[in-house]
């Protein structure tokens, strides 16, 4: 989503994250993939909760597709990094209005599913 930054500024979509680190932990993400986004700790996980996201399971984590999309990234210069937190809660990415109104939810079921980017970003340009 970061290459794209661009075409999502134009479209004056604000892109935040949550992860389940504390400050330290999500300026050190941040430094370490070259991130501007905004960061929300959560290491309690209400915003997880709030939005009803999955939890899962070693397959979860370890399916085949799971370690073949691992193996995919790590080949395109994106290794793994420390786990923090629940390694099994699951994310998602939501698309919400400027009304707080969710426009458009994706709940990964797996570790490594993540919608496209050219999805978001057709979706995004809908409510620009």
């Amino acid at each position: 989503m970061h290459r794209e930054r661009e075409h999502f500024d134009a479209l004056g979509t604000q892109i935040i994250l949550v992860g389940m680190g504390g400050v330290k932990q999500s300026e050190l993400f941040r430094k370490n993939h070259g991130l501007t986004f905004k960061v929300i700790c959560d290491p309690h996980k209400h915003l997880y909760k709030a939005y009803e996201l999955f939890s899962t399971g070693l397959s979860g984590i370890a399916s085949p597709k799971v370690l073949v999309r691992g193996m995919r990234a790590l080949v395109r210069g994106h290794p793994p990094g420390v786990p923090v937190g629940d390694v099994f809660q699951l994310s998602g990415v939501f698309i919400i209005d400027r009304t707080a109104t969710i426009k458009y939810a994706c709940y990964s079921k797996d570790i490594s599913e993540y919608p496209p980017v050219d999805e978001l970003l057709h979706i995004a340009s809908q409510y620009a």
